[in-house]
């Protein structure tokens, strides 16, 4: 495998962390997320790190996740320099998340594997070929599948039948059971965070004038990235009444720019280019609806105390089988009445689907978003791209005629109002 310097892997990190930093420095509360973030790309915390669970996408749910390992590592993909560190090990045609993930795993500078259990869902044919990659590099790799089908009680039934079976294998790592005290507790640890995302987004959006677009992405991507979810929740509720006292002291104007909505694959840290071409062209992000933010929006009910883990299974699998997108699946029909959800909520002015390369999952939803956002007039732009820079100035240019193209038609729907 080629030498890489950990430099590169590393600054990839801290010229994402200084430009939020720079852009939010009025805020006291993001520190805590900045140093979370920073730390992943941190090569000493890396060499110390021994994590028992890791946990690649959140395809998974987190509910079964932390009712048998207290702390998974989460890997999300995002970094240019893991994805470079794959380029031996994988085919040409390998998309740019399996290849950061793998750099993640397997790479000369530092081993966060070593007696630890990989865990996933085979949502994709690039997930399966992760896997198999991972499997003969001698790693070990536990994998629970996911039904095509989200709607039979055969579905429901099987991916609850998976969901065991892996909570198993887990719980062998970590010595801890599938009870029903501890789905119980794993509900209720993991809707608390849910709730705060939600509310945190919320209040970032009425208060944009005081939180960059690249920041609220960071925050509520911590909730991967942290060692304690109870830790990050509380964190965010600081940033969030921050932002409250911040807009109810000053009721800072906004300045009017086009809203869009994100769809597609998750744009993940460091690699925040799409919101760094958003911000360019003179826009604002209204919310993201991808994998992540979906998943922050489900709530499962944890039921009564004597509620057996059974019947608490029954309402994940239902839960997630009926709201999570995936690859695997015939039609998300979760994901689309998101989409609507989000469109009717916060009635953006255009939105912008975000396609990493080779990730052609998600472009079969396009069609299903673009024929309702013809229905309700809202401009859909096309935006493919990868972990490299070098197509940022072209992406630009696309992306500021799509800009400007929304203020135009923002600026003929003012006059129309104002002459009616």
């Amino acid at each position: 495998m080629k030498s890489t310097e950990h430099n590169s892997f590393k600054n990839e990190a801290m010229e994402t962390i200084g430009r939020i930093e720079t852009e939010n420095s009025n805020l006291f509360e993001l520190k805590w997320f900045l140093e979370t973030a920073l730390l992943r790309f941190d090569e000493s915390y890396l060499k110390k790190t021994r994590p028992q669970v890791i946990v690649l996408g959140n395809d998974i749910p987190a509910e079964v996740l932390y009712a048998v390992c207290d702390h998974p590592f989460y890997v999300l993909g995002g970094s240019l320099g893991t994805a470079h560190w794959a380029d031996e090990l994988t085919p040409r045609d390998t998309d740019p998340f399996s290849r950061s993930t793998l750099g993640w795993l397997i790479n000369p500078d530092f081993d966060i594997t070593k007696n630890a259990l990989i865990v996933t869902a085979t949502s994709s044919d690039s997930r399966r070929k992760l896997i198999s990659v991972l499997q003969s590099a001698g790693r070990q790799v536990a994998a629970m599948d996911v039904p095509p089908m989200n709607n039979t009680s055969n579905a429901i039934h099987y991916y609850k039948d998976q969901m065991v079976m892996l909570a198993e294998k887990i719980g062998k790592y970590t010595h801890k059971h599938l009870t029903g005290g501890n789905l119980r507790r794993a509900v209720r640890k993991v809707a608390r965070a849910h709730r705060q995302w939600q509310r945190f987004t919320a209040t970032a959006y009425a208060a944009k004038g005081f939180i960059s677009d690249e920041a609220v992405l960071l925050v509520t991507q911590c909730m991967y990235f942290a060692d304690s979810l109870d830790e990050w929740a509380l964190h965010v509720a600081d940033l969030t009444k921050e932002l409250e006292a911040l807009n109810k002291r000053f009721m800072l104007k906004q300045k009017e720019k086009p809203n869009v909505l994100i769809l597609g694959s998750p744009v993940v840290f460091p690699n925040y280019k799409v919101p760094q071409l958003i911000a360019s062209a003179n826009m604002r992000i209204a919310a993201v609806a991808d994998c992540l933010s979906l998943e922050a929006a489900l709530s499962v009910k944890r039921g009564g105390r004597m509620i057996s883990a059974d019947r608490i299974l029954d309402q994940i699998a239902q839960d997630h089988l009926r709201a999570t997108s995936s690859g695997a699946r015939v039609n998300n029909e979760g994901l689309y009445s998101y989409f609507l959800h989000l469109v009717d909520q916060l009635r953006p002015d255009g939105i912008v689907c975000h396609i990493l390369k080779g990730q052609i999952e998600y472009d079969f939803e396009l069609p299903y978003i673009e024929k309702a956002a013809e229905e309700l007039d809202i401009p859909v732009f096309r935006l493919e791209t990868d972990y490299q820079y070098q197509d940022m100035e072209q992406l630009r240019i696309r992306m500021e005629a799509f800009g400007e193209m929304l203020n135009q038609r923002n600026i003929v729907k003012r006059k129309a109002s104002r002459s009616a």
